[in-house]
């Protein structure tokens, strides 16, 4: 699945977030891109690696590869999350 989403990727950010966020699908691949690209803040569900799911705005986003670091509205604090445990994003 990744190597098609890599084909399909449309910038640099694109491709590495299709590479490390394996569960997200070609549309969240790009929205988070997007996101990252423009500064902007996304809503995204989170698995951590206890198990458990949490639905978390981040903003100020910061992409470095294999993690994205982010301003966490439901911790209130910045937090590193790891691209491969995001698995959905909606726009904030």
């Amino acid at each position: 699945m990744v190597s098609v989403l890599v084909s399909f990727a449309d910038t640099d950010t694109e491709e590495i977030v299709a590479v490390h966020a394996r569960l997200l699908s070609l549309a969240d691949v790009r929205q988070l891109a997007h996101v990252v690209d423009e500064g902007q803040a996304v809503t995204s569900e989170y698995v951590a690696a206890s198990g458990s799911r949490t639905v978390r705005t981040l903003g100020e986003l910061d992409l470095d590869p294999p993690y994205l670091y982010a301003w966490c509205h439901l911790r209130g604090g910045e937090r590193v999350l790891a691209l491969s445990r995001i698995h959905g994003v909606m726009p904030a």
